[in-house]
């Protein structure tokens, strides 16, 4: 039996029709069944509750159940077992009862829409897709009374008739429909600031944009929700403080409407006043990634009516702006570093590893041991990397809910990449590519030892056993590696590139693998380095090790994340960057990495 001091409080809402929160609601039940302190054990307690704990509107696919209604929360437990609260799983039939019976009983349309929307929801996952009709009615007729007697504020008037509209589509109810229609509109009007564009312009979205085929909208209400938008772009544009985010929701709800009707010349009136509101503000011109942002937004709205010749112009225009914007396009940027000491003895220990304790110039009794011992010790493990980003992602949450650019030296962005629940691969590719930067100093050290004890001649005799490189282009490979040796690292880059994507492009056609496509004109054309690196062919060559040699390459020669270093060099973006030595080193081990390669050996594992 539910408790004297709740079934006083639930008749009070029901003797006094005021307007309430529904989370208030549920923290006041909360409290006087004292969940805090004791479990509840009555089935009509908890089902009043946890009425009131469901998060409405819940888009979270995730951690949600395909209904409309989610979980408050989903945390961790002490044993790191993911728990949700209020869980679908305390929803039987009994409670779906329950709350008809209260939806019947009350008098509160905020309590009624809440236990019968509820039943409506949960009831088709509990029996097998049971759909109570009298309940969806009651949601709707319900809703509809909130928002005439103002029992909520605007954002929650605007999600009920959402919600309510929804329901009313799907039992097909004409009558409910011209009601909500009306009402709608009336509400939107009630709330709507300019300032505000939450509580304005949904209206129009959901009466004229998604349905264009809806009936129980009339043609003067139609002509009313577009002059009043029209009329408060107008507004917004004129103001002296014209603030650009409600002009493009303006802006983007128009365009559309101008579109579907074939209205070329309005359409390009809108989007002209868009364009005009983000180049006038200061705000938007204030850092050159702001200004890159506003770009790129611009170009990506003309680009979607590029069906008309005018917004095809644009945003060929657009984009050429963004290709040259210079100067323009820098933004604030600050430096974050940090220090770490490394003892001489530990450089020694970490070099005799690789190296041995007794070393001799010029043998080549050991350079194979040493090659393949540098080989294995820098590339990295990708499965350790991505623990490594889910461990340092989980502690510094907000580290990584931001939106990431990567920006060319022509300061126009190069790759774009969002949260990392959306992104994570990206992301992993970024944290990835990081790595290889700490690795740098170690990098170094080893092949300033290396070049002490070898030549380009001993090396290229190991080199020159590997099948993916060709007797003849003997020449090539020892003026490379000599421009190695004596340390003029942008000629060596310049050339060891070419030089590797040949080999890998050897080794496909080694392995069986075709190395072309055909193109438009009747013939063929090379595949790309990216194409070839993704064939699958690195991962079966290096046997368990396959897949961090095949990400390893990737990231440093072809992802925009990464280093890109084939498609940057071909494409003459950060050219001076290749006189790094750095990058050099790292183009120098790929080299290794493919001298390994032997005919008919099994896989290096």
């Amino acid at each position: 039996m539910i408790r004297e001091e709740l079934k006083q409080y639930l008749e009070d809402l029901d003797n006094n029709i005021e307007p309430i929160d529904e989370f208030k609601i549920g923290e006041k039940i909360r409290d006087i069944l004292k969940v805090k302190d004791e479990k509840l054990t009555d089935k009509h307690e908890l089902a009043e509750y946890i009425a009131f704990q469901f998060l409405a509107n819940y888009r979270n696919k995730e951690t949600g159940w395909g209904t409309y209604y989610g979980p408050m929360f989903v945390l961790p437990n002490d044993k790191n077992q993911m728990v949700e609260f209020p869980s679908i799983k305390s929803v039987d039939e009994a409670m779906l009862n329950y709350w008809r019976e209260r939806a019947n009983a009350s008098k509160h349309p905020i309590i009624v829409c809440r236990y019968a929307d509820l039943v409506v929801d949960f009831e088709p996952k509990i029996k097998n897709g049971s759909f109570d009709f009298k309940m969806v009615q009651k949601v709707i007729d319900a809703t509809l009374e909130i928002c005439a007697k103002n029992l909520d504020d605007g954002l929650g008037c605007k999600d009920k008739l959402e919600r309510a509209l929804t329901l009313a589509k799907q039992i097909n109810d004409s009558s409910r429909l011209s009601s909500l229609v009306q009402v709608i509109i009336e509400t939107e009007n009630k709330f709507a600031e300019d300032d505000k564009p939450g509580l304005w312009g949904y209206a129009f979205r959901w009466l004229l944009l998604e349905n264009t085929n809806f009936n129980q909208i009339t043609a003067e209400q139609k002509n009313t929700l577009l002059l009043d938008l029209e009329n408060r772009l107008d507004r917004l544009s004129k103001s002296e403080e014209s603030n650009t985010w409600n002009i493009e929701c303006a802006v983007v709800l128009l365009a559309e409407h101008y579109a579907l009707t074939e209205n070329e010349e309005k359409l390009q009136l809108v989007l002209s006043k868009l364009e005009k509101s983000f180049r006038d503000s200061k705000q938007a011109n204030s850092d050159g990634l702001l200004i890159l942002n506003y770009l790129e937004k611009i170009s990506d709205i003309y680009s979607r009516y590029s069906k008309f010749e005018f917004a095809k112009k644009a945003a060929t225009r657009i984009r050429a702006e963004i290709s040259n914007i210079g100067e323009r396009g820098k933004f604030a940027t600050h430096e974050v570093s940090t220090e770490f000491t490394i003892k001489n003895e530990e450089i020694k220990q970490f070099l005799d590893s690789i190296f041995g304790e007794k070393r001799s110039e010029n043998s080549t009794d050991d350079i194979n041991k040493v090659i393949s011992k540098l080989v294995i010790f820098f590339i990295l493990k990708k499965d350790h990397v991505d623990k490594q980003l889910k461990d340092i992602s989980s502690k510094y949450v907000f580290q990584y809910l931001v939106t990431n650019t990567v920006v060319s030296e022509f300061n126009y962005p190069t790759a774009q990449f969002g949260p990392i629940n959306e992104d994570y691969d990206k992301h992993l590719l970024r944290h990835f590519s990081q790595n290889l930067h700490f690795q740098s100093p170690f990098l170094k050290w080893a092949f300033d030892e290396f070049i002490k004890y070898y030549t380009p001649d001993i090396l290229y005799q190991g080199i020159s056993l590997s099948p993916v490189f060709r007797p003849e282009d003997k020449n090539y490979i020892l003026k490379t590696l000599n421009l190695y040796w004596t340390r003029d690292f942008l000629a060596f880059s310049n050339l060891i590139i070419p030089l590797i994507e040949d080999a890998i492009r050897n080794l496909c056609k080694t392995s069986g693998v075709s190395t072309i496509k055909p193109n438009d004109d009747g013939g063929y054309d090379e595949k790309s380095l990216h194409e070839l690196i993704k064939s699958g062919v690195i991962k079966k060559i290096f046997g368990t090790k396959g897949e961090d040699v095949e990400y390893y390459f990737h990231v440093l020669l072809t992802s925009r994340i990464g280093w890109n270093l084939r498609n940057n060099l071909a494409h003459g973006i950060n050219k001076n960057a290749f006189a790094d030595e750095q990058i050099a080193n790292r183009l120098f081990h790929i080299l290794l990495c493919l001298s390994v390669i032997r005919k008919n050996d099994k896989p290096n594992g």
